[in-house]
């Protein structure tokens, strides 16, 4: 479980920068297009860019709490292991 967590919020990760690299790019075609003298095309790519941004902050938020979930399962899990070596050692403790 652990394992699929970390490698599903990595596959999420990388999604999320190449959407944000993406959004960059249209910022940066929409600058051009402003420079150029049409506004309306860079007011479609801003809004764009925009949403791509939006979708990939969406993105990283699930990643964070799919990784928020699996740390609490990870500690649950070792304290359930701590516990059973108290139990162990108490009962070696009780035979010697």
């Amino acid at each position: 479980m652990w394992e699929e967590d970390v490698s599903e919020s990595g596959q999420v990760l990388s999604e999320a920068i190449a959407m944000e690299s993406e959004a960059a790019e249209g910022i940066d075609a929409a600058q051009a297009e402003q420079q150029s003298g049409r506004p309306t095309l860079s007011i479609d790519l801003l809004r764009q860019a925009i949403e791509k941004e939006r979708a990939s902050l969406d993105l990283l938020e699930q990643s964070v709490e799919t990784l928020r979930m699996s740390f609490e399962q990870r500690r649950q899990a070792l304290d359930q292991e701590a516990e059973i070596l108290d139990q162990l050692m108490s009962e070696i403790n009780e035979r010697s």
